[in-house]
């Protein structure tokens, strides 16, 4: 069976036994909102206890693709990993499926004839690009799913 490290991300293959036995480990899940950024780190809060954590970048669960889409003020679910040896310590993160973004500026097309829905470059106010059908307009707010960077639908 191959078997990657919570922690460390290493992957080792491991024979088991049918009288081995395995310590179970607890992860659990709680919401925290996004504060700023300091070089690599996140710096989160959570809304009920104010406790506030630091977290890497690089334990962000979609990658690079997924933080660009990260706003001021946006909740995160963060996975925490309780062990005898560290006790309790976040490990992971991942942003929210669908989040509500406003509409900075968008690039208009040059008028030309064309069948079906028509998108064009709309730049998010957290710097992101993704491409929205025409009649979105700068100021719109906009609900977009964060996995595959595409538009949605407005919020109204």
């Amino acid at each position: 069976m191959e078997l990657e490290g919570i922690l460390d991300k290493n992957k080792i293959n491991e024979r088991f036994k049918s009288g081995d036995s395995l310590e179970i480990l607890n992860m659990q899940d709680e919401i925290f909102q996004y504060l700023y950024a300091e070089g690599n780190t996140l710096h989160l809060v959570n809304t009920e206890t104010f406790d506030q954590i630091e977290m890497a970048k690089s334990a962000c669960e979609g990658g690079d693709e997924s933080l660009s889409m990260l706003e001021d003020g946006m909740n995160l679910t963060v996975s925490f990993l309780t062990t005898p040896e560290t006790g309790r310590q976040p490990v992971t993160f991942k942003l929210p499926q669908n989040h509500i973004f406003s509409v900075e500026s968008v690039v208009e097309r040059a008028g030309q004839a064309a069948k079906g829905t028509v998108y064009k470059t709309a730049v998010l106010t957290n710097g992101a690009k993704l491409q929205v059908p025409e009649f979105v307009r700068a100021g719109d707010r906009i609900v977009v799913d964060i996995d595959t960077r595409k538009y949605v639908r407005r919020d109204l």
